[in-house]
């Protein structure tokens, strides 16, 4: 199993784990604890099993596919998030040897595709998704703008940009 692969299953168990205990606590609180104690841990593994089918479904893997490019051209790539105003939109993260290209899936409120080439790119820095958890990654442009992603990996993906970036002409 790869790296991108087990910090998604990382990534899911500990988001159904996080599930089952909000799921709990509500559930304890408008049914009371036994009910709590049954549905939760139900509710927890569905929605994890739900959300691997999701992530590793083919409609998904066909509409975050990006064209124009060979395999063999994909330096690294895995599930993210692209910020796009108060949305964190579901796609794929793709770096290439110029250029870091985000595709949407269809499931969004607001698809699309987003492209920076990295010679644009002046610090990759980290961030806490909500001020907690450790799989933030914003991009500083030269113009000032801020991209924000959340990925698996945030490191690998870090040194990986930032050595793309170093092999730009200036």
């Amino acid at each position: 199993m790869n790296d991108d692969k087990k910090a998604t299953l990382k990534a899911l168990v500990i988001s159904s784990i996080g599930f089952t205990v909000l799921f709990g606590v509500i559930m304890a609180l408008m049914n009371g604890m036994g009910y709590a104690l049954v549905a939760a841990p139900i509710a927890g593994l569905l929605w994890g099993l739900l959300m691997y089918f999701f992530i590793n479904s083919k409609k998904v893997k066909q509409q975050t596919q990006i064209t124009g490019v060979e395999e063999s051209d994909i330096i690294y790539s895995g599930g993210a998030n692209h910020f796009k105003n108060a949305e964190a939109v579901g796609g794929k993260l793709y770096l290439l040897k110029n250029k870091l290209e985000f595709k949407s899936h269809g499931f969004n409120i607001q698809n699309h595709a987003f492209i920076i080439n990295t010679d644009e790119i002046a610090e990759v820095i980290f961030f806490n998704t909500l001020g907690l958890v450790p799989n933030g990654l914003k991009l500083i442009l030269k113009d000032g703008d801020e991209e924000k992603f959340v990925v698996n990996n945030r490191s690998l993906w870090k040194t990986a940009i930032t050595a793309q970036m170093q092999n730009q002409p200036s």
